[in-house]
């Protein structure tokens, strides 16, 4: 997993513009029925068990907290996606957009067995993601919109896709894969997990590919810009804070391994994705 792959994902739909947004929408929906079919349930999880029991006390405590993260991240959308399939504003939008939630559930189920069967324990508590955490306010504001005009509608959809798919999957999930393949997956560690990466990354290369390419479309109103950079500039601090917070695991601090370079590889994607929508190099 290497960051051009993490391009390469999104790649395949930004240049589509030649292509109505229903058509993409349906033929997305099309690639979620015949690709996004694998079982979480069916990943063998043996090899990381023993890695774990054998890992290092630093990595242990540093994994933990990392997929703290990734679980409350995947259980949080899982549970709140529903405005985002409801304010699309065709029947083949809503199809893909309702492929999102069952694969964010499943997202899910692959970080709950992985603390069951590989580390043994809970998720721990006070991993910070004020970014997750403010999809909370984020689903209010659109649910509201629904019994709004269109241009209400559409307004709430653009912050909701900058939010979700520009920002939580865009730049945070997609940086988290690099962190793991630098940290364990270069050293061939884990391979359960990385397999569950590479699924994940499957179905968020159509996720944050369809997020991109209606940013890049709404993009061409000013006033749609002016949101869409408010929010990548509003959150960039939180964002931030993903990687720069201590790593503390029942109530001892882990060093961050010095491969992670968190707050350099999400200011390098946060730049990637305003490009992917603005068509120009942006420095930050």
């Amino acid at each position: 997993m290497n960051e051009n792959l993490n391009q390469n994902m999104t790649d395949e739909f930004l240049p589509g513009l030649d292509k109505s947004t229903d058509e993409v929408a349906w033929d997305l929906y099309r690639k979620a029925i015949r690709f996004g079919t694998w079982d979480p349930a069916e990943i063998d999880l043996t090899q990381d068990k023993r890695d774990f029991e054998s890992l290092d006390e630093n990595l242990k405590g540093y994994l933990i907290h990392f997929c703290t993260g990734f679980l409350d991240a995947e259980e949080n959308v899982a549970l709140k996606f529903c405005p985002w399939i409801m304010l699309g504003s065709s029947t083949e939008q809503q199809a893909f957009l309702s492929t999102q939630l069952l694969e964010e559930f499943k997202h899910t189920e692959f970080f709950m067995r992985y603390f069951t069967e590989v580390l043994g324990r809970e998720r721990i508590r006070g991993v910070k993601n004020i970014v997750q955490q403010k999809l909370d306010e984020r689903v209010k504001k659109m649910l509201a919109a629904l019994e709004q005009e269109t241009e209400e509608r559409e307004a709430a959809l653009v912050e909701g896709l900058t939010h979700y798919q520009g920002i939580i999957e865009g730049v945070q999930a997609m940086s988290g894969y690099d962190v793991f393949e630098a940290v364990f997956g270069s050293k061939g560690l884990f391979p359960g997990l990385a397999e569950g990466f590479a699924r994940i990354k499957e179905d968020e290369g159509r996720h944050v590919g369809f997020g991109l390419r209606m940013l890049k479309l709404y993009a061409r109103n000013p006033e749609h810009a002016k949101r869409i950079r408010a929010l990548f500039d509003e959150y960039l601090p939180h964002i931030l804070i993903r990687y720069d917070q201590p790593i503390i695991v029942n109530g001892k601090e882990y060093p961050t391994p010095p491969e992670v370079r968190g707050r350099e590889r999400l200011l390098k994607m946060f730049e990637r994705r305003l490009k992917d929508i603005f068509g120009t190099p942006v420095t930050v």
